[in-house]
């Protein structure tokens, strides 16, 4: 291979040629492959090496853009990996959505070909996919539609219900009776109201306090786990329990089960801000983020979601209530 052959294909970016050579840059003391993105160094300052180990013997550092000192390097899956985190962490949030996608500096038709390339779907495709997973989970918890719609960042109601029956060939409401009529549950009397507790073959799906017409239901079938929780959700309210050993089954992305995780390392009487949780799970810029994923936590007080505040000790959000969570940190405290 001529350097004038080498030359060609560091500036077309042509990646069949990635392994077979590197080049560095003299005035910047950085190698590359091929195919870098980076803009185009002057002919002068390139040398041109056979393998990787050659460049660094000649004291040249890897590309962070093209990472040369990787075996494989995809950065355009990495593009697509970028994007499909940004979907999952902000589907519900559209103006934040298209900001952030727009913050990866390609178009919306390259972004889409690297997408499918990648995933075999387009961006608006796997949107549809996790929201409507996401309202599946909803209304498995006990959700009203209407609540829903919004939660998983439609516009109304009746966009929403004409999005599920699209994907589930039944409507919300549909689905949310199928639902209650086939999981076993039980009711458990707290100081708080009423309780209902879920589970599957795995461990407790839900745990959130209820009001309106299911007060007055009967306990549903005869699940592993139900006798267990009730016990120690009340051991908890009688102040005899301060931590739980039972197994749970949580519905939810990767991100939510990690704040989800966060959240049971809070001590029994102890509170952290949003902040603080981002910080423990490594994504210390997603304080917003996490305060979306805690107020999904589906499974509450045995995920203890309610010791999570403000920055500046408010009590922010909670799925049963600000006056609920008052009573649990009170009660804790003491």
């Amino acid at each position: 291979m001529t350097d004038s052959e080498r030359w060609n294909a560091v500036i077309t970016n042509d990646q069949s040629y990635d392994g077979d050579f590197f080049y560095g840059v003299k005035s910047t003391g950085i190698f590359c492959r091929p195919s870098c993105a980076s803009k185009p160094p002057k002919p002068q300052n390139v040398v041109f090496f056979d393998s990787r180990a050659d460049a660094e013997r000649a004291g040249f550092r890897p590309c962070k853009r093209c990472r040369p000192d990787l075996i494989t390097y995809d950065p355009m899956a990495e593009l697509a990996d970028e994007a499909k985190a940004i979907i999952d962490c902000n589907f519900t949030e559209r103006l934040e959505l298209i900001e952030k996608l727009n913050a990866l500096g390609v178009t919306r038709r390259h972004l889409t070909e690297l997408f499918e390339k990648r995933f075999d779907l387009s961006p608006e495709q796997y949107i549809a996919q996790i929201r409507f997973q996401r309202a599946k989970e909803l209304l498995d918890n006990g959700c009203r539609s209407t609540d829903v719609a919004f939660a998983v960042g439609m516009e109304s109601s009746a966009s929403f219900a004409v999005f599920f029956k699209k994907q589930a060939g039944i409507s919300p409401t549909e689905y949310a009776l199928h639902h209650i009529s086939e999981h076993p549950y039980c009711l458990c009397e707290t100081p708080l109201g009423l309780i209902r507790i879920e589970e599957n073959h795995c461990g407790i799906t839900s745990l959130r306090f209820i009001n309106g017409k299911m007060e007055t239901a009967a306990d549903h079938g005869n699940g592993a786990y139900l006798s267990d929780a009730k016990l120690q959700i009340s051991e908890y309210f009688a102040k005899k329990r301060k931590t739980f050993d039972i197994p749970l089954s949580i519905a939810g992305s990767e991100f939510q089960k990690k704040v989800w995780r966060a959240l049971c390392n809070i001590p029994y009487g102890e509170t952290r801000c949003y902040q603080r949780i981002a910080e423990a799970i490594g994504k210390k810029e997603a304080a917003r983020a996490v305060g979306m994923a805690n107020n999904r936590n589906p499974i509450l007080i045995m995920i203890p979601c309610h010791r999570v505040i403000g920055k500046n000790g408010r009590l922010v959000g909670y799925a049963g209530g600000i006056d609920r969570k008052q009573y649990l940190l009170e009660m804790e405290a003491r």
